[in-house]
């Protein structure tokens, strides 16, 4: 598998728990597809240590990529980058892996059902739904625990505004007082808000029980497994 060289040019705090990590690529070899994750490798005390984390740009900025990735006590890499980690650092990632991708011809329809940070890969293909101006229709159904927690909240709201064929909705299933959104977790009266075609492609990414129950609840509503992409991520 290709490796390749990147710089750290941004790190930034994206909730009380998530960092985003902005790498420039120099090398035109590297490539991904939205959706895909790469291994992200760093020195800590003289050692490499080597995680996986999806990347939540788009395709078309060629040269960068974004992670965000969640505080860890017992990771190496995530405890570098909260703690450690600094612009003009130097580290390596792999190239763009996986199946869970979405390419234009595979549907005009999409569902995106996200959990927690496991919404990251969810967020790429977004972005490049946005980004390349596609006719998509695309729905992020998003769930978080606590609302402190969303992940680009200003940006996605921005999104659907600006564009007819984007949709955003987010649960918080431990809700503050400041929170006045949908509550729970997702279930099929969320679902049935979305109004969408059969031909729709449904993609989860979250904990392992919140994916196993979502796919478990859309094939019980008639969705086709062949229609329902799943990112293992545990």
């Amino acid at each position: 598998m290709r490796i390749f060289d990147a710089r750290v040019t941004a790190l930034d705090a994206a909730t009380p728990s998530i960092r985003t990590l902005r790498l420039a690529i120099d090398d035109p070899a590297f490539r991904f597809l939205p959706g895909q994750w790469v291994d992200l490798s760093v020195e800590v005390d003289g050692e490499v240590q080597t995680s996986g984390y999806s990347i939540t740009t788009s395709p078309l900025f060629a040269g960068e990529i974004e992670l965000a990735i969640k505080a860890s006590s017992t990771h190496p890499v995530a405890r570098w980058v909260h703690e450690r980690g600094a612009v003009g650092d130097t580290v390596r990632v792999s190239q763009g892996q996986g199946p869970f991708v979405y390419l234009p011809e595979m549907s005009e329809n999409l569902v995106l059902i996200g959990g927690g940070v496991g919404v990251t890969p969810l967020l790429s293909i977004f972005r490049h739904v946005r980004d390349a101006r596609l006719a998509t229709q695309a729905h992020l159904l998003y769930s978080v625990s606590d609302s402190r927690e969303i992940l680009f909240r200003d940006e996605l709201d921005a999104a659907v505004r600006d564009h007819a064929n984007l949709h955003v909705s987010i649960t918080v299933t431990q809700p503050d007082p400041l929170w006045h959104g949908l509550t729970g977790r997702i279930d099929p009266a969320k679902l049935h808000t979305l109004h969408v075609p059969d031909d729709t492609l449904y993609y989860l990414c979250g904990p392992k029980g919140m994916v196993e129950d979502m796919s478990t609840l859309l094939h019980d509503q008639g969705v086709p497994m062949n229609r329902i992409i799943f990112e293992k991520w545990w």
